[in-house]
């Protein structure tokens, strides 16, 4: 999200991944080329033979729990030093709207992961799209924007680590075949949008985490 929190560039934004998630979306329901490239990524994981012990540790970073246990107390802490709601009450509303959008998604489409055996499509199996892929982007992206906005001196290292998180996880996941790859680029997509939307509803409202100002403690210089 560096340099892209102008109005129109959010909304461009936001259009963009809606168009890209329902191509994804369609070629996943019909079985088009993308759901055969899935089948042979899967494939070639399998020939592969990772380190599991490895790959399912570096997959957690797309893991809900694991995101909110290590950012949360940093957000609440922000928000209490800063006495606003702003720092907690958008990294919940991100989260919110991610999880609404990928699990409408994974309830609407349904399909199996692949450590389950063959492809099948069935709105009982919940794999496409993959939280894993929507958390990392939303929640790291929601930290890596609001204190890259605090400390503009942060916002590109934040932004390649946010970056290299979510690549970490596609890559975990695809090689302990805990989801396809369409599964984590919906994923990603969504999370994106949520995002996207957030920030645009903070600059629509007026809200800039970096002029939100620290108050003065008694006895401080």
């Amino acid at each position: 999200m560096v340099g892209v929190t102008t109005p129109r560039r959010l909304n461009a934004l936001v259009v963009v991944c809606a168009v890209l998630t329902g191509l994804l979306t369609w070629q996943v329901v019909t079985w088009g080329s993308l759901s055969q490239f899935d089948i042979w990524a899967a494939k070639q994981a399998r020939l592969l033979r990772p380190d599991r012990e490895f790959w399912e540790v570096t997959v957690m970073l797309g893991l809900r729990g694991i995101i909110l246990t290590l950012t949360l107390p940093l957000l609440a802490w922000r928000s209490w030093r800063d006495r606003s709601w702003t720092a907690v009450g958008g990294y919940v509303l991100v989260l919110l709207f991610e999880t609404g959008l990928v699990g409408a998604l994974k309830i609407s489409v349904g399909r199996s992961f692949p450590y389950q055996g063959p492809m099948v499509i069935d709105t009982g199996l919940l794999a496409f799209p993959s939280g894993h892929g929507g958390n990392v982007v939303a929640l790291w992206g929601f930290v890596a924007w609001y204190y890259g906005r605090r400390r503009p001196v942060l916002r590109w290292p934040l932004a390649l680590a946010t970056a290299l998180f979510t690549l970490t996880v596609g890559v975990s996941s695809w090689l302990i075949r805990t989801h396809w790859p369409t599964d984590l680029a919906a994923g990603n997509l969504l999370g994106l949008i949520a995002l996207a939307t957030v920030i645009a509803l903070f600059n629509a409202m007026g809200i800039n985490p970096a002029a939100t100002p620290s108050p003065v403690r008694a006895g401080s210089p």
